[in-house]
């Protein structure tokens, strides 16, 4: 048994670390700010408490680990590194402590759930997994590390898998990456740094990935190759091709996105030699992870809140609902997540949001960028005919009736879900 201190416990990584920690035995604290996020039932439903920042919670007999947005200059981390104590970023703790068998999840897009697809489909198998909406398992003598591996800042790289998962490649984070080029980049790194390469065979910048290992997944020419039979308001009737092997499947999820999540965890199954007809049941005994396209109901209306937050998401989100609820209006409360991301895809933030109802929050804040008062004017001035949300805004919103009223956003606009039900 060990003790671990995490600095930034709220983060969707860090609260699945720590419930991974303490499923196999350790002692866990944390600490982060005051301000309440969605991770924060699941650290209380393990009974890991949690800290505001402090110097005091530093002292030696524990190992700590940071998020990486806090560097030398935040309080604890430096009282860390004044004392001398043992201390890992996130990603650096991740490729050294878990060393069964390492399946990475990356992309630009569909990373969390297509993790917890295949951690559904091996849990018949011995695993432990790391899902980036703030859900962990720990399991001892566990087979393989199911994970998912962000890009954002290089920190892919600094794992070596067994097998990676790329479910497409987009721009995304302006703040770090200046170009596709540097994105794809980044990735072929990562591809050079596994033994085998799982990929979109339909995506445009997948193509460019080389790999002398790998399987593709997709609509079109694919290894494994879905066709859909049938489409739904509720989902899709999908015949899989898996090399030759056909299986069919009743994928109970609307968006075309979330069939290329199912390949993608369908090929990791196939490679690992999970029997493809038992998928069935599981699927329908799937729950998705926390805030996509989770679905409230009053009245007439139906309240979805999601963690979409780049254009191509909320594109493929919105096409969802959709399908699913063609004869309601559509309200989105949209709160855009970093001023860089929303100001370098400003016009294909605007063609994402056309269509609907739009009241605009404030640009949530974090140490990444802070809130900017001259930033979230020129934010604003991105949508016309938006509102702007605030509290008061929920009165109005509550007298509305057959809607899908969408709160939208990695930030914490679920916070005021609740005040509507």
């Amino acid at each position: 048994m060990e003790k671990f201190h995490l600095i930034g416990i709220k983060g969707t990584g860090m609260s699945a670390l720590a419930g991974i920690l303490k499923d196999l035995g350790h002692v866990v604290t944390g600490s982060d700010v005051a301000e309440d996020f969605f991770t924060a039932k699941k650290l209380k439903a393990k009974k890991i408490r949690t800290l505001p920042f402090s110097e005091a919670n530093i002292r030696p007999g524990k190992t700590y680990i940071a998020s990486s947005c806090y560097r030398d200059d935040h309080v604890e981390v430096a009282a860390v590194k004044n004392q001398g104590l043992p201390f890992y970023y996130y990603h650096e703790f991740i490729e050294s402590f878990f060393t069964a068998p390492k399946i990475g999840v990356s992309g630009t897009h569909g990373k969390t759930t297509t993790t917890s697809l295949i951690a559904k489909f091996f849990e018949d198998r011995k695993v432990t997994y790391l899902i980036g909406d703030g859900t962990g398992k720990g399991t001892k003598d566990a087979e393989y590390f199911i994970f998912e591996a962000c890009e954002y800042r290089n920190h892919l790289l600094q794992y070596r898998c067994d097998y990676l998962v790329i479910n497409n490649i987009d721009f995304d984070h302006p703040d770090f990456f200046q170009s596709i080029d540097a994105v794809l980049a980044t990735f072929q790194k990562a591809a050079d740094n596994s033994r085998h390469l799982i990929i979109n065979a339909d995506d445009e910048h997948c193509a460019k990935i080389a790999h002398p290992d790998k399987t593709t997944f997709g609509m079109n020419e694919a290894d494994v190759r879905g066709r859909i039979i049938e489409e739904h308001r509720a989902g899709y009737i999908l015949e899989a091709d898996v090399k030759g092997e056909k299986y069919e499947y009743y994928l109970p999820f609307a968006g075309t996105h979330m069939i290329y999540n199912f390949l993608a965890a369908l090929t990791v199954c196939y490679l690992h030699g999970i029997d493809l007809p038992s998928l069935q049941d599981k699927l329908l005994d799937y729950q998705r992870p926390s805030r996509r396209m989770e679905e409230y109901f009053y009245y007439d209306n139906v309240i979805i809140d999601d963690y979409a937050h780049h254009p191509r998401e909320i594109k493929m989100c919105l096409d969802a609902i959709r399908q699913s609820y063609p004869d309601k209006e559509i309200v989105v409360i949209f709160q855009p997540h970093t001023y860089s991301r929303t100001m370098q895809m400003k016009k294909a933030f605007r063609e994402a949001l056309s269509g609907v109802k739009l009241y605009l929050a404030r640009t949530f804040s974090s140490k990444r960028e802070a809130e900017n008062r001259h930033l979230e004017t020129a934010v604003f001035r991105i949508f016309p005919g938006a509102k702007r949300f605030h509290e008061k805004s929920l009165r109005e919103i509550r007298k509305l009736r057959n809607s899908v009223i969408l709160f939208l956003g990695a930030g914490n606009i679920d916070k005021y879900i609740k005040q509507l039900l």
